[in-house]
């Protein structure tokens, strides 16, 4: 049975697909007969896309055909981090690769709507008390300063207006969040959150996944270069395997030029300094091999270290700016009128 075009897969699948198919590599169970069988064990659609792919090699097609079919929903950057694996002989530490990557995804989404959801609860009550203040308090502030015949301070007309249309405002607030929270719990949840088209809007977000990406690219260019894979070659699949769109266009024109023979000249934008010095240099291949590794270690290391200020700072800095932009407008509107009205009161 096929799987349905209309449901890409999830990252919960791929990471859980994954490390299927890395035990089986390792064990050196055949791919097909492992795939088949374990689609029989694994519950609903996750087994149903293990006895996909399991019948499609059982049928004679290779990993990297069968993968590179839109109808299953793997992302572009699976496809080409299986190929790299393939190419280079080590499929299995390409594998576990894309599982780090998925899985980073997965724990940024999960801070993300972590971090949300005491601003959004806070947000919430403050969106009510909002319109039980102008629709109930400020008018009778207002009415007050009309009785009592005071005249009203030049930036009471400011707060009126913002009383008058702040309901329309916070309906059409709430209606926008929850459509676009919905796309983006929605995206953020499929396994093409591993590549460059997700958390926009979100520049820490965005960094976090990135670095990731280098990592990724500079892990899958060491297996090329160990594997003797001409260099060329190697920094298109790598940079394809990243799937991150402007180091592949930046590691197509690198590529062009070593066909070239012309190593020096400046870096396109979006590759890495270092990386792009040592190709420029044509540094041996062993030693260019270990600078990759030791870059993909730094890589992941500044990945976790954002991660965990992501964690740690993100809920008190949306908390703080949430409950202050409160503050602000509850004074604006209520407390602030009704100060200078007392103070009116008070003049002889």
């Amino acid at each position: 049975m096929a799987l349905s075009a209309t449901r890409g897969v999830t990252l919960d699948e791929l990471v859980a697909l994954n490390d299927e198919l890395i035990a089986l590599v390792r064990s050196g169970v055949p791919l097909e007969k492992g795939l088949i069988a374990l689609g029989k064990d694994l519950p609903g659609r996750l087994g149903e896309l293990a006895r996909s792919l399991g019948r499609r090699l059982e049928s004679g097609e290779s990993l990297a055909d069968t993968l590179d079919d839109s109808k299953e929903g793997f992302p572009r950057v699976y496809q080409a981090v299986v190929a790299a694996g393939i190419r280079s002989g080590r499929l299995s530490s390409a594998l576990e690769g894309i599982s780090t990557a998925a899985r980073r995804a997965a724990e940024v989404r999960r801070v993300m709507i972590v971090s949300l959801v005491y601003p959004i609860v806070v947000l919430m009550v403050a969106s009510f008390m909002f319109l039980f203040t102008a629709v109930y308090t400020a008018p009778v502030v207002s009415r007050l300063y009309e009785w009592l015949r005071i005249e009203r301070p030049w930036w009471y007309e400011w707060v009126d207006r913002v009383t008058h249309v702040g309901p329309e405002v916070i309906i059409g607030f709430w209606l926008a969040t929850i459509i676009g929270g919905g796309l983006w719990l929605y995206r953020s949840a499929r396994a093409t959150a591993i590549s460059d088209k997700g958390a926009h809007g979100f520049p820490t977000v965005a960094r976090v996944l990135h670095v990731g990406r280098l990592a990724m690219f500079s892990d899958v260019l060491a297996m090329m270069v160990e594997q003797q894979v001409a260099l060329d070659e190697g920094v298109v699949l790598a940079a394809e395997a990243s799937g991150d769109r402007l180091l592949i266009k930046a590691s197509n024109l690198i590529a062009a030029r070593i066909r070239g023979g012309q190593r020096s000249g400046p870096l396109p934008q979006g590759f890495p300094p270092l990386l792009g010095w040592l190709i420029n240099s044509n540094t041996q291949r062993s030693h260019l091999s270990k600078t990759l590794r030791q870059s993909a270690d730094s890589y992941r290391r500044r990945a976790l270290n954002m991660g965990n200020w992501l964690t740690i700072y993100l809920p008190i800095i949306l908390s703080a700016g949430v409950g202050g932009t409160i503050a602000m407008l509850y004074v604006l509107i209520v407390m602030a009128p009704f100060c200078n009205l007392l103070y009116q009161l008070s003049l002889p």
